[in-house]
């Protein structure tokens, strides 16, 4: 019986490390709509703050949920399970984490001011797309040990 509920473990490891990567996946797709949406905005010269605001709340939400999922033990037990010194990586995360959400919760609320304070749209796009880079570097980061835990998870699993 013992190597049946070995079986099952490695199963459902495997079942949350592929949660995992459709979560990343899910924001990186997120972030190339708004990198797409301003480019058109950007190329028409008309500048929208206030949706601009709102869409990074949208943003935000959707990372809060996330991140809060990749913190919680269950979400990153798998992945330790599969590489014992991830371990050390995750309160770097956590602090990542952090830090993004108030960065993209500060530029927000100062996109939705009556007078946001940018000297122009250019100015705001570029804070858009540093925020967006940094963000879409830490993803592939997480991304790719994700996939390693995975894939240790997969040949170990088939064996």
């Amino acid at each position: 019986m013992k190597p049946d509920r070995v079986g099952e473990t490695k199963k459902n490891s495997h079942e949350h490390l592929q949660y995992l990567l459709d979560g990343h996946e899910q924001i990186l797709e997120h972030i190339k709509e708004l990198n797409h949406w301003w480019r058109e905005l950007d190329e028409r010269g008309l500048p929208k703050y206030g949706e601009m605001g709102t869409r990074m709340e949208g943003l935000r939400d959707l990372l809060s949920k996330h991140f809060h999922d990749e913190e919680q033990e269950g979400y990153f037990k798998p992945v330790m399970d599969e590489s014992p010194g991830f371990c050390i990586m995750v309160p770097d995360f956590r602090e990542k984490h952090k830090k993004f959400l108030t960065q993209i919760g500060d530029f927000s609320t100062r996109l939705k001011q009556s007078e946001p304070p940018f000297q122009n749209w250019n100015e705001a796009l570029t804070e858009l797309q540093g925020l967006l880079d940094e963000l879409r570097i830490s993803e592939n980061e997480e991304i790719q040990h994700v996939r390693e835990a995975y894939e240790k998870s997969s040949s170990d699993h088939s064996s």
